[in-house]
């Protein structure tokens, strides 16, 4: 009599045999729709209460193949897909507990971008790496909800990292498997904003659309410097004041720094970031100027940092980390980093936003201009 494990092992044998015949047409077809399903936990282990949350949902994408594209960026990251989808979670049994009263997180309906990094092959079947970035609406928050303190206002950051496994099982269809972190928060907009962070299991399948081998040689896209260069941005922004629906605690943020270009793909970079503070935080007055970790007793904080640049075409994601030169502030905070998405118009003109952290609480989010040469 056959296990359960022969039988699996079986499976996945003729899924890895039938996947080499199959992925030839599948990785040249140039569009595909991919829908997968999926289970999280909470991971937020340091509240007891939320051991046993849970989330479900469905995720239906758009996936562009660039795997055959002349994109250079493509070629150095061995991207696979470019992915564009829409997600829905059922937050119902993700809950925060307050004096004993269990309050649901409700429904998230979002918007998500992705790309596909080719880490391995073996035979037919791919390991991706999948990094993620969109937006979310929650239908429950600190306002619907007053005595919580999860999601700070209904518009939010969601952010995902996932590695999965691709096998092809006909010349058109694939299976995925994988697991992820996400992220759903609003960078600091509104507060308080713990956020909901979940360990996220996908299984699904992505089935190709359109004329395989219909791929156009498109141009090159890329309008930045080749080359080392110097990049200074400007920007404001805004930090939440506490449980406050309209109130915010307004900044400005510049940088400068140096780019070491490596490829198209790929730039170290080194530089200095000031923020300008237009309400500091007064002891006296604590109730109404407290930030938490942002909370600085002078208009100027300044600091040093490195990081890098991953370039897609005219689309830029970046993240720094360093350290203060200058901070008076509450916590005593010697570090902090930054991550940000830009878009260039020009090789040398661009718009970013930014989002500053300290540990992995959300600081102030900044929007503004950015300058290279």
């Amino acid at each position: 009599m056959r296990t359960p494990s022969t039988i699996l092992l079986g499976l996945l044998s003729f899924a890895l045999i039938r996947s080499n015949t199959a992925l030839a047409q599948l990785d040249h077809a140039k569009h595909a729709i991919s829908v997968k399903a999926q289970y999280g936990v909470d991971v937020n282990s340091d509240n007891p209460n939320r051991k046993d949350n849970y989330l479900y949902g469905l995720h239906i994408s758009y996936d562009k193949n660039v795997a055959h594209s002349n994109k250079e960026w493509a070629r150095i990251l061995n991207a696979k897909n470019l992915s564009f989808g829409v997600t829905w979670h059922n937050l119902d049994n993700m809950k925060e507990t307050v004096d004993g009263v269990a309050y649901t997180g409700g429904q998230a309906f979002g918007a998500l971008a992705e790309v596909d990094l080719q880490l391995l092959q073996f035979g037919g079947a791919k390991l991706l790496a999948t990094p993620g970035l969109g937006l979310a609406y929650i239908t429950e928050t600190i306002f619907t909800q007053p005595a919580t303190s999860t999601i700070g206002g209904h518009l939010n950051l969601m952010i995902t990292g996932e590695l999965s496994v691709e096998v092809p099982v006909s010349p058109n269809t694939s299976l995925v498997a994988g697991g992820h972190i996400q992220h759903y928060s609003n960078g600091g907009v509104v507060v308080p904003n713990g956020g909901w962070n979940t360990l996220t299991g996908t299984i699904g399948v992505k089935t190709a659309v359109g004329n395989a081998d219909a791929f156009a040689d498109e141009p090159e896209d890329y309008p930045h410097i080749e080359g080392n260069s110097t990049e200074i941005w400007f920007g404001a922004g805004v930090r939440g004041r506490y449980r406050d629906r309209e109130g915010k605690f307004f900044r400005s943020g510049a940088y400068a720094g140096y780019n070491f270009y490596l490829n198209r793909a790929i730039s170290l970079k080194a530089g200095s970031h000031v923020v300008y503070y237009h309400t500091v935080f007064d002891p006296d007055r604590f109730d109404e100027t407290f930030q938490y970790y942002g909370s600085s007793l002078d208009p100027i904080r300044w600091g040093v940092a490195a990081g890098a640049d991953f370039t897609m075409g005219r689309i830029v994601v970046n993240a720094m980390y360093g350290k203060y030169l200058h901070y008076r502030n509450y916590h005593n905070v010697k570090w902090y980093w930054v991550t940000g998405v830009r878009y260039y118009f020009t090789p040398n003109i661009g718009i970013q936003t930014t989002l500053s952290l300290h540990n992995v609480q959300a600081d102030y989010a900044n929007w503004g201009l950015i300058f290279r040469i």
